[in-house]
């Protein structure tokens, strides 16, 4: 069986050459479909004699071009991956398999973003490979209109998208839309709620969150991280209710990390802003924080890579120094510090100093 690479493009001139090279051996076609380049994207593309190049007029909808993209190739199963997506690991005999069972398939996105100086790394599943008869909907952050069973596969990609770049604001408008022509579709307003949550407008972002949350399935495929969004947006405008949010969701949520590192950073607020009330709740920050440590051996997705690892080490650290548990407070510092999390090492110098 064939497998199609089809991937829209715009201004990729420093990062297309990275992907095309990421699914040689992977793929038997590439078919691209520029939206507009102005820079080098179309000469770089041009050096690969098997691309199938292709124009389409930009018309912020991201579906339309996708699908344009689809109908342009030959395979029965596509790939789908952006211009500053590169395969980083997987093999086309796990696409194969996929292929057999005739099921879509949901790759590992891994995307590098900057806060407070420091470089994260957030990850997703996200449906990319799919029998060519499928198409998306949706202006932005489409989906695939599909009821077929969908796996989690090996492949993993890595995504510099969002690392010091305008895209986000690029996405507002468009999601604006979608909002307005869908208002209770709680997708778009879990879409909607983060990017604004990412552009720091808190109190906006989180009444689109907690309606998203309010309409949403709880087998949701986003359910988990709309949950964390909804409890990280509250904690930076000041929100009581996401202690209903968090009750609500302990049982549901026990053996996700990112919900309880979310949930510790919470309460480390929360004690803060309500100190009349911090009685209730201090110890749930400490709880919380293990908890996240615990789950590091056994079997899950970190949407927030370190939640399980180095990032409630290093919340502990500052808990116990707080508490003047010092002892603690080195233990958890140096095991946050054996990951190279220059915070906990920064720490770990002003206490031996």
């Amino acid at each position: 069986m064939k497998i199609s690479l089809a991937m829209i493009v715009k201004n990729a001139e420093t990062t297309i050459n990275k992907c095309l090279e990421s699914v040689q051996g992977i793929v038997d076609e590439m078919v691209i479909v520029d939206t507009g380049s102005t820079d080098q994207t179309i000469s770089v593309i041009k050096k690969y004699s098997n691309v199938l190049l292709y124009d389409f007029n930009w018309c912020d909808d991201f579906s339309k071009a996708r699908n344009y993209a689809i109908e342009q190739t030959t395979g029965d199963y596509i790939l789908v991956l952006d211009s500053d997506e590169y395969i980083t690991s997987g093999t086309r005999v796990e696409l194969e398999s996929v292929m057999s069972q005739n099921k879509i398939g949901r790759i590992l996105i891994c995307s590098d973003f900057k806060k407070e100086n420091q470089i994260y790394q957030a990850k997703e599943y996200v449906s990319r490979f799919f029998p060519r008869e499928t198409r998306f909907i949706g202006a932005i952050h489409e989906q695939l209109d599909s009821n077929k069973p969908r796996v989690k596969l090996d492949l993993m990609v890595n995504h510099s998208g969002y690392f010091e770049t305008n895209k986000s604001k690029r996405n507002i408008p468009i999601l604006l839309n979608e909002v307005m022509q869908n208002p209770t579709d709680p997708y778009y307003l879990f879409q909607l709620g983060k990017v604004l949550r990412i552009e720091k407008q808190y109190e906006r972002a989180f009444q689109l969150l907690r309606k998203s949350y309010d309409l949403v399935p709880k087998n949701a495929p986003y359910y988990e991280e709309l949950v964390v969004e909804v409890i990280n947006c509250g904690k930076e405008c000041g929100k009581e209710e996401v202690l209903e949010v968090i009750m609500q969701n302990d049982e549901i949520l026990i053996n996700v990390s990112d919900f309880h590192f979310a949930k510790g950073l919470y309460y480390l607020d929360y004690c803060l802003v309500f100190s009349d009330k911090a009685v209730n709740y201090i110890q749930k920050i400490e709880d919380s924080f293990l908890t996240c440590l615990r789950l590091n051996n056994q079997t899950h997705i970190e949407y927030l890579q370190g939640s399980s690892t180095f990032l409630p080490a290093y919340n502990l650290g500052v808990y116990y120094e707080v508490t003047s548990n010092v002892e603690k407070a080195l233990y958890y510092y140096q095991l946050s510090s054996k990951y190279g999390y220059c915070l906990a090492e920064k720490r770990l110098e002003k206490l031996f100093i």
